[in-house]
């Protein structure tokens, strides 16, 4: 009895070791809360996307990690929470603290592999403004349309 209790015991505890990550990866939460997004600057963040209120980068941003499948609600933790969750632009400038959902003009795409595609509806439809790695782009399909962004391969 002793040893099926050992062996469903260590059972658990691997499959714990390997769910747990996933369990736990919460993109909203680092979208939302990370330093990277609005403590450090745009060439300074680990965070790969920076969307900007004006054209030519400027005005306010925010650096964002990971795709997000609405920018007026991007949820901490998953679930619906009451309410929206927008992100905000931040860093000062103008449109500071505004949302970021249909108010951008321009993108940075710091990747070095994956294409930042800037959507016009929400869940990564509609039409789109693809970055290629590592450039900046004026939003002309999006611009002051945005509500969604993912990364992509071609």
């Amino acid at each position: 009895m002793q040893r099926k209790f050992a062996v469903v015991a260590a059972t658990v505890v691997v499959m714990g070791a390997f769910m747990t990550p996933a369990a736990h990866a919460n993109t909203g939460y680092e979208n939302q809360m990370s330093p990277e997004a609005c403590e450090k600057s745009q060439a300074a963040s680990d965070f790969k996307y920076a969307i900007y209120y004006n054209s030519d980068y400027g005005g306010a941003y925010r650096n964002v990690g990971y795709s997000v499948w609405d920018f007026a609600d991007e949820r901490i933790g998953g679930a619906p929470q009451g309410g929206t969750q927008p992100l905000k632009f931040c860093h000062g400038g103008s449109g500071n603290l505004q949302g970021i959902k249909n108010n951008a003009a321009s993108v940075k795409n710091k990747h070095s592999t994956y294409y930042a595609v800037t959507y016009f509806n929400s869940g990564y439809k509609g039409s789109a403004d693809w970055s290629s790695p590592r450039s900046q782009t004026n939003l002309s399909v999006t611009k002051n349309e945005n509500a969604s962004f993912a990364w992509q391969t071609l």
